[in-house]
């Protein structure tokens, strides 16, 4: 299969998801949106891995605009998406949700619950009861997209992931990442470096171990997606 990866930066790659596809034999077209156009059709392809960065889904820039119009489009063929953090802003705002403020600046690790809903989700039924320890990195949030349903929550920024029609996740979380992505990310940011402090930056490494977890989760998420978009595809 072919999969159109939207990149907003060189420090915010799909990571371990990008490893997963690589591994199947999948194809991948990075498309590094500060540099290159937006694509207008989805024709070839079997999904579209739309990642994180500094921007936000509310900025007036050109390639925002044309993400937004590209997501639109896959909102209304229910054509494979799966939207990390500022992605899943994105996705989010294509369905017609409302991107703010988070009420909490979530900068390292939080627990993610799950909802009566993952149980049956093919995605997040692999998500513990007792909810797992992922990396976090936002300062907005979404609401819900009308028709959208809520696969995972925090008490401090209730909507942590969601599913539109049968294949369309969005993920404010960052279960791709690994230790080097999370060093460029401290070395990137000066406010989010100001924000955590000596001791939470500390905090984030003393707890890498909370990686292979996490990481174990994120295949098991990323090979159901796979799954869904093979279906769809009839291949």
């Amino acid at each position: 299969m072919k999969f159109l990866v939207l990149q907003h930066k060189n420090i915010e790659p799909p990571a371990r998801l990008a490893d997963a596809l690589s591994q199947a034999d999948h194809v991948i077209d990075f498309c590094h949106v500060e540099q290159m156009p937006v694509p207008e059709s989805l024709s070839g392809y079997h999904g579209l891995i739309v990642m994180g960065g500094p921007q936000s889904a509310n900025d007036e820039l050109p390639y925002i605009r044309n993400e937004l119009e590209l997501l639109r489009l896959a909102i209304a063929e229910d054509f494979p998406v799966l939207g990390i953090c500022l992605g899943a802003q994105l996705l989010a705002k294509a369905g017609q949700a409302h991107i703010t403020r988070s009420p909490v600046w979530e900068l390292g690790w939080y627990p993610v619950f799950p909802t009566p809903a993952s149980g049956e989700d093919p995605l997040f039924s692999a998500l513990p009861d007792a909810g797992l320890q992922i990396i976090q990195w936002h300062g907005e949030t979404f609401s819900l997209p009308p028709g959208a349903m809520l696969l995972a929550h925090h008490p401090n920024v209730p909507n942590q992931a969601f599913r539109l029609g049968s294949c369309q996740y969005g993920l404010q979380f960052h279960a791709e990442v690994d230790e080097s992505v999370i060093e460029r990310w401290i070395g990137a940011g000066d406010d989010e470096r100001r924000h955590l402090g000596p001791e939470g930056i500390r905090e984030i490494r003393h707890h890498l171990t909370r990686i292979a977890p996490m990481h174990a989760f994120c295949d098991t998420l990323v090979q159901a997606w796979l799954a869904l978009c093979k279906s769809r595809a009839g291949t």
